[in-house]
């Protein structure tokens, strides 16, 4: 465990927190592990979840006294509705879902970020690029994006939005992503798309599109967000939270080692410490990873101002969120990613 050596003076509630974990910490201090549940919103080797990979590559999960066990989605929300179920104890997962769970009453926070950048570009096919040459350009195209109601469908309502165009003004076109992705460009099923790396740098590499609009750096989110945007993280439930403190903060302890040793090496270094399963073309995995790396949030940490533009995105698809339900705090805990990083 890496608990920061002299706590800050803190209000009384802070410290009772503290307390209450150094306690569960004391009585699990016989080699006992914790086990735990994770659900992922994905397959093995999606960049966004770099964290899970790496950790799980590193024995991270071990060394924070954790017996964890996987499943890995197809599918964020399958995850999502997994950790709601009870299924999980945590998810790896975008915030989006913690949100839209809220407006059907549901509470889930995120304890750790991974990426606040959204992490998708918007590329536009080869044969296509004189005649679009920014997003208002974009009207009566056809946008592929990666499933209906999907971050990449909820993202295109806001690039849509900044050209001063709704939904209604394209025609969507659910394509997946990878090759099923790179396939519909190839066959001309689609005019541009919201795509994710490897498959933006596979189409980059292969000379099949370029990018109209790069999300995995801050200058251009900032065009469409007016700064960060909260993308993927931790997600668990209050009632973990408050059972179980201790595993919250091993967890999150594990998601803040990943994140130093994702800031503190190279592109190069990541992949060789990965097992072959997960990359399985070094190449395009070293330079995707290039690509997407502005999008890791620094040590885990959570801001509300990211997670407030992922709410207004929501709103901007259309998700019905009362204005009591739009404050980023509702959203996020932070206080376990403070202990780790020693805040």
């Amino acid at each position: 465990m890496f608990m920061p050596a002299v706590l800050r003076p803190r209000p009384l509630s802070g410290l009772l927190a503290v307390v209450a974990i150094a306690a569960a910490l004391s009585a699990n201090s016989d080699g006992r592990k914790e086990k735990v549940r994770l659900a992922v919103g994905s397959q093995p080797g999606n960049l966004v979840y770099l964290h899970i990979d790496l950790a799980r590559a590193l024995g991270y999960f071990e060394q924070e006294g954790l017996d964890v066990s996987f499943h890995y989605f197809n599918a964020g929300t399958a995850a999502a509705e997994a950790l709601n179920a009870r299924d999980y104890d945590f998810s790896a997962n975008s915030i989006d879902h913690a949100i839209k769970l809220r407006s059907k009453g549901v509470q889930a926070q995120m304890v750790a970020s991974f990426t606040d950048l959204p992490c998708v570009t918007l590329v536009v096919r080869k044969d296509l690029r004189p005649q679009i040459r920014s997003d208002r350009d974009l009207k009566g195209r056809r946008i592929g994006v990666t499933a209906i109601g999907a971050g990449t469908h909820v993202l295109a309502a806001s690039v849509l939005h900044h050209a001063g165009y709704t939904l209604r003004d394209v025609e969507i076109v659910p394509v997946g992503s990878g090759d099923s992705f790179i396939n519909a460009m190839k066959q001309k099923r689609i005019d541009a798309g919201m795509a994710t790396d490897p498959t933006t740098t596979r189409l980059l590499l292969s000379g099949e599109a370029s990018i109209l609009l790069d999300m995995t750096n801050p200058d251009e989110t900032s065009m469409i967000f007016n700064g960060p945007y909260q993308f993927t993280g931790l997600l668990t439930r209050p009632d973990v939270i408050r059972d179980r403190p201790a595993v919250a903060q091993a967890m999150v302890n594990v998601m803040v080692k990943a994140a130093r040793f994702i800031r503190g090496h190279s592109a190069t270094e990541i992949a060789a410490s990965l097992p072959a399963n997960i990359v399985s073309d070094r190449y395009i995995y070293v330079k995707s990873l290039e690509h997407s790396r502005p999008s890791f949030a620094r040590d885990a940490m959570l801001t509300p101002a990211a997670v407030a533009n992922d709410i207004q995105s929501q709103i901007t698809f259309g998700l019905d969120l009362p204005e009591s339900s739009r404050d980023p705090m509702l959203f996020l805990n932070d206080k376990f990613v403070r202990v780790a990083v020693g805040r």
